[in-house]
């Protein structure tokens, strides 16, 4: 079949063309011809290209199009026809028919054989068909498919991206947090918890709306909250707290800005949550912890000065580290031992710490081990039954059974027995204690404080205390030193008991010379010796030791040279002991002493 007149060329004869060949034409013909078809080839790849630029148009519709743009830009298009097979679609051109006059194209994807473009003749305008396709159509084809591979991966990107999209706004529609994508500094998507977090109406409100003047809800904090970041320049994940005051209300928002890509470009995508709750909760904790802090320090700062600690008294530097030692006991549940010598004050302590406890509400139960005989401590400690002797009448309850939920204070616990120690202990580490008399198992929950004048560790060490027991009571240890350690006390002390023992009206004063007598004196018998030596002075006139040198401290007088103070604290001394023999009456003082009524009273020692 010869060629049509459209597409022969004008200055070519028909005796050019031969039966199933295409004869070589004039140099003139070819170059026209080959302009001819490289413009068909160029309108046909930028038809193609511009399907891509009509918006929100479907991959269908591309194909349906661009299948109809192929024949024209063959060598005969009034013969050709074309196919597209394509992610499982297939689109023909007009007047489309199979046959043998083929050209096959395959169209990959990524390395993948995704579809085909094939091109029929539907008759051969030659006999023969190796003059059909020309090498330039091969290349075009080649084109063609080419740019339908990018179509088919734009439009499944862009499908990709829209599925995505339509997850996160269904995702982001239900979260409580706001959610907002911004991009060229304007607001692309807001969520509705945004919305009613900020008070905006409705997310229409705010789209494509500049992002520092949105133009609804609170625009200031929104603009706070934006402030360095509208640009959607920013490189790195910004992660922030705000804070904004409302009527009647503090709000605090955390913000966290990341920098996305959105379709190709830079875009940022924010979140906001809602964390006032979680941080009136940290504040008022903070607000707690403060005020603990500024209580223990007032108080540790009020110890250091003061002078007494419930009946305890003492502002000397040893004293104020018992202070210590008891408020740090007191907080907790363990076991105390107490350690002194006798009338230190070791019960004063056990109540002191009884009383800073959270039992302090509770029973204070005090036991002096050594006026317990053995027969009797089960009977003493566990109580007894109606009945489990002869005089036994009614029930009655025993020391644990008094203390339950309080403190059992065991002074001179070294005078327990082992015996007595093994029955205790049962009960100390949670197995019970049965009354005398009784079957039931009874439990106790006591704290236990003991007090003892002796080294316990020396007990345990000659047999006389059990090693379980022994480390049960001394978990905590306390020591209380004796008056000597700390005689700057005793002024104290004396002030204290003479105000006690005192009428309110007519309070007794200790004169200076009495007063060095007591701060002289060693004090063997410690705090419950010098009250006792105060109550007799208040009540006879006299002062009395029980020592056998009163008057002066030796330890002191060797490490004290001064001969003048010396002599004093000896006149003193002597004057004093006169007096309390002439029973106060100063004429027969003086005689006692060899010297006039005048002279005595000259020495301003007297009351």
């Amino acid at each position: 079949m010869k060629p049509t007149d459209a597409t022969k060329p004008a200055n070519a004869s028909e005796d050019k063309i031969v039966c199933g060949e295409f004869c070589k034409l004039p140099p003139i013909y070819t170059a026209t011809n080959a302009l001819t078809e490289r413009i068909k080839e160029l309108n046909c790849l930028y038809s193609i290209s511009s399907l891509l630029e009509n918006q929100d148009v479907t991959l269908n519709w591309i194909l349906s199009r661009a299948v109809e743009l192929i024949p024209a830009a063959l060598q005969y298009p009034e013969f050709a026809c074309c196919c597209i097979k394509l992610d499982g679609q297939e689109y023909v051109s007009a007047h489309f028919k199979r046959t043998e006059w083929c050209r096959n194209t395959k169209i990959m994807l990524n390395d993948r054989h995704v579809g085909d473009l094939d091109v029929f003749y539907t008759q051969s305008p030659s006999t023969g068909n190796s003059g059909l396709f020309l090498e330039e159509e091969s290349h075009l084809l080649q084109a063609i498919s080419e740019r339908l591979s990018k179509v088919l991966w734009l439009k499944l990107s862009e499908e990709s991206l829209k599925e995505s999209e339509e997850r996160y706004r269904i995702l982001t529609e239900q979260v409580t947090d706001g959610v907002v994508l911004a991009q060229n500094a304007r607001f692309c998507y807001v969520n509705p918890a945004f919305c009613k977090m900020f008070n905006i109406a409705s997310a229409k409100a705010v789209i494509d709306n500049k992002l520092l003047s949105p133009g609804a809800g609170e625009v200031d904090e929104i603009k706070q909250m934006y402030r360095g970041y509208a640009d959607s320049c920013t490189k790195d994940k910004v992660d922030k707290v705000h804070c904004f005051s409302r009527p009647g209300k503090t709000l605090w928002i955390q913000v966290c800005h990341s920098p996305i890509t959105f379709k190709g470009q830079p875009a940022l995508l924010s979140t906001f949550k809602d964390i006032t709750e979680i941080k009136e909760q940290q504040v008022a904790a903070q607000s707690m912890a403060d005020q603990l802090h500024d209580e223990n320090r007032v108080l540790r700062a009020s110890l250091k000065e003061r002078y007494r600690f419930g009946n305890i008294l003492g502002r000397s530097p040893i004293m104020q580290e018992v202070y210590e030692l008891i408020m740090k006991a007191a907080v907790t549940d363990a076991s105390v031992a107490i350690f002194g010598e006798s009338g230190s004050g070791k019960e004063l302590v056990a109540q002191a710490i009884h009383q800073h406890s959270p039992r302090k509400n509770k029973s204070f139960v005090a036991v002096n081990c050594g006026a317990i005989p053995e027969s009797l401590f089960e009977r003493e400690f566990f109580g007894h039954r109606k009945g489990a002797f002869s005089s036994a009448n009614t029930d009655s309850a025993g020391y644990l059974d008094l203390a339950n939920h309080g403190t059992l204070f065991l002074d001179e616990v070294s005078e327990l027995t082992v015996n007595m120690q093994a029955k205790l202990l049962r009960a100390i580490e949670g197995s019970g204690y049965r009354p005398v008399g009784g079957t039931e198992t009874i439990q106790s929950d006591f704290r236990i404080i003991s007090a003892s004048n002796v080294s316990l560790s020396e007990k345990v060490n000659s047999g006389e205390m059990r090693n379980d027991f022994f480390y049960r009571l001394q978990v905590i240890q306390i020591r209380l030193p004796p008056l000597r350690q700390r005689k700057q006390d005793i002024s104290l002390l004396v002030d204290h008991f003479v105000h006690q023992m005192s009428p309110p009206a007519t309070p007794a004063n200790i004169p200076g010379h009495i007063m060095d007598l007591l701060m002289g004196y060693d004090w063997p018998g410690n705090v419950r010796e010098l009250r006792n030596v105060l109550q007799r002075y208040l009540a006879l006139g006299r002062l009395e030791f029980l020592s056998a040198d009163p008057t002066v401290d030796q330890s002191s007088m060797e490490m004290q040279f001064n001969l003048p103070q010396a002599v004093q604290r000896l006149e003193s001394s002597l004057i004093s002991q006169a007096l309390q023999q002439a029973h106060g009456n100063r004429t027969k003082a003086a005689n006692l002493l060899g010297i006039s009524r005048r002279a005595l009273s000259r020495k301003n020692l007297l009351p």
